[in-house]
């Protein structure tokens, strides 16, 4: 029986996104073991997922504890795969080739890591962009080298019928009312930089009222109340029922049961809206000045879309670099320029595509 280990520790998005190869090993081989190491605060990205016989995971609180890690690799080289695919450029995923014993070991070129590896992938070169989003194709030019029959490049979130039915039971207790239009808002993200003003998220909110009479889902990760909750605070007092934000979620699990249950989901270009595509739910994601809709984001699919400045000013990359010109990542004047990528011109996107797949009457 075949054995394959596939490394991607975080970050969730990530890991969510690497579960694809996952899943492509297990239908090219149907009785291999096929098993996944991630991060234990991500590795709900991949639980319930039937193409992973077992999932690893490795404790942050003890990653940098060599006894704790000396015995993760003992139990890694005694499971005596044939193939591990590293698809990160962590010192976790540098170790896990070295120590164990694969004959074969696939990763990206860049050093240090690729010392572990014995089958180099030149990344973005040996790249077959298919416009799945730069950061799916360039993982599945990992799978090159063993040339497997087919490809399915999409990946996917499995929840249990009880995940759902807890989430539906947590929305329904909130006062969310199902006969009514739910909206999922994203408006944090773990890199500040990313997050499109506040006001801005505001705006189009009362516009999505206004129009479809919509309920908001704002959720809250830990230490993001005081930011989400502005938004509420932002519209006219009579609106302020059609926001939800104080829905508590206990893990990554809870959010996408929440998630679900939604028609539609709007934010910044963080690992949530990978959760709403890979449950497949409609989404449009806001990229940041500094940011590249390409990495994350699929190419000119109709259900999930992004939107960028250049592209909704329509700008030439030279007016679009003259208007970045002096301005760095994460200072007000970003801010400045994001605000530019104003709530009319997202609410146009919005409409556009809401329209074109009948989501909203």
């Amino acid at each position: 029986m075949k054995k394959f280990l596939v490394v991607q520790t975080k970050e969730i998005g990530d890991v969510l996104v690497s579960t694809a190869l996952c899943n492509n090993l297990k239908q090219a081989y149907p009785q291999a073991r096929v098993d996944y190491l991630v991060m234990d605060y991500c590795a709900g990205m991949a639980e319930g997922n039937p193409y992973i016989d077992n999932l690893i995971t490795l404790d942050k609180k003890q990653k940098d504890d060599w006894r704790y890690l000396w015995q993760l690799m003992k139990a890694i080289r005694q499971t005596a795969y044939d193939t591990v695919i590293n698809s990160q450029g962590q010192i976790i995923g540098l170790l896990t080739c070295l120590f164990s014993g694969a004959k074969t070991r696939i990763g990206f070129d860049s050093l240090p890591w690729r010392l572990g590896h014995n089958r180099i992938v030149h990344f973005g070169k040996d790249t077959d962009h298919q416009g799945n989003a730069y950061m799916v194709d360039d993982r599945f030019s990992l799978l090159a080298p063993l040339q497997l029959p087919k490809e399915d490049r999409n990946y996917y979130l499995w929840l249990s019928e009880q995940e759902k039915q807890r989430g539906r039971a947590k929305l329904q207790e909130a006062g969310i009312d199902f006969n009514q239009p739910l909206i999922t808002f994203g408006v944090n993200s773990k890199g500040a930089y990313k997050c499109w003003p506040i006001e801005h998220f505001a705006e189009l909110a009362e516009m999505m009222i206004d129009r479809y009479q919509a309920q908001i889902l704002v959720y809250c990760g830990p230490g993001e109340e005081a930011h989400n909750r502005q938004l509420r605070k932002r519209l006219p007092e009579a609106k302020n029922s059609y926001v939800f934000d104080s829905i508590a979620t206990s893990s990554i699990r809870e959010l996408a049961g929440l998630i679900v249950h939604s028609q539609y989901f709007i934010g910044n270009d963080t690992g949530p809206r990978h959760i709403a595509q890979a449950l497949e739910v409609p989404s449009l994601s806001i990229t940041a000045p500094f940011g590249d809709k390409r990495i994350a984001n699929p190419e000119e699919h109709h259900k999930f879309r992004t939107i960028d400045i250049p592209g909704a000013l329509e700008l030439t990359m030279e007016q679009w670099d003259k208007m970045r010109s002096g301005v760095q990542r994460g200072t007000p004047e970003e801010q400045d320029v994001f605000r530019k990528l104003t709530p009319s011109l997202v609410w146009k996107s919005v409409k556009q595509q809401i329209d074109e797949l009948r989501l909203l009457k």
